[in-house]
């Protein structure tokens, strides 16, 4: 949703778009994990059982009920103020590119520069 909303979606739009890429990831994340430690459900230790019990209802209830749910609704109200920062600590904290549109954007610039340098050679 950070990415689509970075990406020029705003409002309720950047949580639509984000939560249609997201939610696929989501679900096969639960449904791994829940498998995983459903398995322990068949063992023979009482403790294991109910540890595994446990953690698989949940990662049921984090997926579907918390991030599938709950978060993009908060989201939907809020808006666009739900990426707002203070500016204290929008200072503080790092700005990572983790999809590396600054790059591309600098390798663009660094292209036409180059491009421009080369047709002011030919023009002279």
């Amino acid at each position: 949703m950070r990415e689509s909303y970075v990406h020029g979606h705003h409002g309720t739009e950047s949580v639509v778009h984000g939560y249609n890429q997201a939610s696929r990831v989501v679900v096969a994340a639960a449904v791994i994990m829940v498998s995983v430690f459903a398995g322990f459900i068949f063992a023979h230790d009482i403790m294991i059982k109910q540890i595994g019990f446990t953690l698989a209802i949940g990662i049921l209830i984090d997926a579907f009920i918390v991030r599938m749910a709950l978060v993009p609704a908060v989201m939907a109200i809020f808006g666009d103020k739900a990426w707002w920062l203070p500016k204290w600590l929008d200072r503080l904290l790092p700005n990572l590119d983790v999809e590396g549109d600054k790059l591309i954007a600098q390798l663009k610039d660094q292209e036409s520069t180059s491009n421009i340098k080369s047709s002011s050679r030919k023009a002279y």
